[in-house]
């Protein structure tokens, strides 16, 4: 057996176990997120109709932004800690070094820009799908000799729709992202080296599955219980058993992207931004 696949799997397997076993990130994220999904729900509700609901709904979403990202930023750097701190090179008895926000602001701009132009390009491909599937069909069609549903070709291109989201936005886009948020200097070369880790690409494509599926299939689910009361719990038990799946999945992620981008200098756990 080559050396490549036992690193990969050592790779995840350390990794998933650091995610799952921090209580500290399992609050933080699971409290943060419940009050992220409620600010969020309000946001929609809000109606714009005067300058006071506007500015209202302008600061809610900048505050809606800050907390996603100290959320992500919070968990990563007590990966880094964690991870850093097994290696022997978190003990160390002086100050901190704490650095400032301004060199990382312009890698921050550009991530979010990068991940608007993704988020873009999604869009048009989704709109663009109806036709270029119609356009495919009737080529199939020609070339084939036998008739191919446009309908059935459209359901069967949308159901690889989540592996198109997982590369972009975990695959791609993450890596910058996490790089960014825990001041990486060179952004390019961190995500490179995520690129490079087959146990990256493996260990994000499971979680994902894992985390979406589950959530999904436990909501979908519907018991034959009686009553209002029990129908009622079944449904809470069902979506706090699939919130605990999708969190815990978009944890590893988090801790298997830390790792990932990590150049292997010796640094210390506080070397990010404040």
């Amino acid at each position: 057996m080559s050396a490549t696949p036992m690193v990969s799997q050592s790779f995840v397997l350390s990794t998933v176990r650091r995610a799952l076993g921090s209580g500290r990130v399992w609050t933080i994220q699971g409290v943060g997120t419940l009050l992220f999904l409620a600010l969020a729900y309000a946001w929609f509700w809000i109606h714009e109709a005067k300058w006071w609901e506007l500015v209202g709904s302008a600061v809610l979403a900048v505050f809606l932004a800050y907390l996603a990202v100290f959320l992500q930023r919070t968990a990563l750097r007590v990966y880094r800690r964690d991870r850093l701190g097994v290696l022997g090179l978190g003990a160390s008895g002086s100050k901190s070094r704490r650095l400032s926000l301004r060199p990382w602001l312009p890698g921050a701009v550009l991530v979010f820009a990068l991940y608007v132009a993704l988020v873009w390009m999604s869009e048009v491909i989704l709109a663009a799908l109806p036709d270029a599937t119609q356009h495919l069909a009737s080529w199939l069609t020609l070339h084939l000799r036998r008739p191919v549903d446009p309908y059935l070709l459209q359901e069967r291109v949308e159901s690889a729709e989540f592996v198109g989201v997982w590369f972009l936005f975990v695959v791609f886009w993450l890596p910058f992202a996490a790089a960014s948020l825990l001041g990486e200097r060179r952004m390019w070369s961190a995500a490179v080296r995520a690129w490079r880790r087959p146990g990256y690409w493996l260990g994000t494509l499971v979680c994902a599955v894992v985390g979406h599926v589950d959530f999904w299939k436990l909501a979908g689910w519907v018991p034959q219980v009686k009553g209002i009361a029990a129908q009622s719990a079944s449904m809470l038990a069902r979506l706090s058993l699939g919130y605990v799946i999708a969190l815990g999945a978009w944890l590893v992620i988090l801790a298997l992207v830390e790792e990932a981008i990590a150049n292997r200098a010796p640094r210390s756990p506080d070397d990010t931004w404040d």
